[in-house]
């Protein structure tokens, strides 16, 4: 177990310093010279992170695509024609019919967190 947590603790070290390499601009072997890292070492270790980017999903942006999922109708008279649930939790309901231009705007409106 605690091998396991060295290694963790020395990829998490090594991604950290690919990180700081993408964001510098050097070229792979100015930046190994400066960091006193071996070139071959350092080009495994950007093999490795950018493998692991490439199969990390990223976190959703406002941007991105949320499902509409539909619910089928309640029997109640209270039942909304619509309904927009925002993932802030702020919830809009329409008990009646909904102009198509409105509803877009409001799907696509940025959220601020309460």
């Amino acid at each position: 177990m605690e091998q396991r947590h060295r290694e963790d603790a020395h990829a998490r070290e090594m991604f950290a310093k690919v990180e700081r390499y993408l964001k510098s601009a050097l070229s792979q072997a100015e930046f190994c010279e400066r960091e006193g890292l071996a070139y071959w070492t350092f080009r495994y270790w950007l093999k490795k992170y950018r493998l692991h980017k490439a199969l990390t999903p990223p976190a959703a942006t406002p941007t991105d695509f949320i499902p509409l999922r539909l619910a089928p109708a309640e029997s109640t008279a209270q039942s909304s024609a619509c309904v927009i649930e925002y993932p802030s939790g702020v919830v809009i309901r329409f008990n009646g019919p909904v102009n198509a231009s409105v509803l877009a705007q409001l799907i696509h409106a940025p959220q601020t967190e309460p």
